[in-house]
């Protein structure tokens, strides 16, 4: 009863507190180095280019529903492509390919690796090269959430799927160029839209892949 109580509890916090900064985040030390590949839903190896729907890990029930998924929004129309990363309840998510940074001609996907991570659906010349994870800082919030862009070395390859065995899911991390630290990527409210956009966060977005073939 406690434990439920308390994901209760922070599932109210979402709605009802702000979001910290980047600069209160505590960040963790990740393990550099595993032999067992990332698997998808079905139990085979992710491999790379391969195109993959990010979805709620079936565990992670106390917060996100089943059916929750990373999808590719466009927020804001000041911008000529769409750039928004959501976390979205509507089972409408957008295919993702995962390139290793190490070894783009890699055969599968290693967790605790770092990795760049591309949306893929039709679109515009403008946009086409501007699908690729970044962070991005708020300049009125100083929030730091995933944006979609141009991809730039040191910056859109610096991210990480780490395995969460007790939840029987991943967790994607953000790690800084030049540092051995990363951070956990969750949930961050929009206060003004209320949509829930991927960033940092001491609480995970626990997920599993899922082929965007089926």
């Amino acid at each position: 009863m406690k434990a439920l109580a308390l994901a209760l509890l922070f599932a109210l916090s979402l709605y009802l507190l702000p979001y910290p900064t980047h600069s209160t985040f505590n960040p963790i030390r990740l393990r550099t180095t595993v032999d067992t590949p990332v698997v998808d839903t079905d139990g085979d190896e992710l491999r790379p280019g391969g195109a993959y729907y990010i979805i709620t890990a079936p565990i992670d029930l106390y917060m996100w529903p089943p059916g929750t998924e990373l999808k590719l929004e466009w927020l804001d129309w000041a911008s000529k492509c769409p750039s928004d990363v959501l976390i979205s309840r509507m089972s409408d998510g957008t295919p993702i390919t995962i390139t290793p940074a190490a070894d783009p001609n890699a055969s599968v996907v290693l967790p605790s690796t770092f990795v760049s991570f591309k949306f893929e659906l039709p679109t515009n010349k403008l946009c086409v090269d501007r699908l690729y994870w970044e962070m991005h800082e708020s300049p009125n919030s100083g929030r730091v959430f995933v944006k979609a862009g141009e991809f730039v070395s040191n910056q859109s390859n610096q991210f990480k799927i780490e395995v969460e065995p007790s939840l029987n899911g991943y967790r994607l991390t953000y790690c800084p160029f030049g540092t051995s630290r990363c951070h956990n990527l969750g949930g961050q409210i929009d206060p003004l839209t209320r949509a829930i956009h991927l960033g940092l966060n001491d609480f995970p977005f626990v997920v599993v892949f899922k082929k965007a073939s089926k």
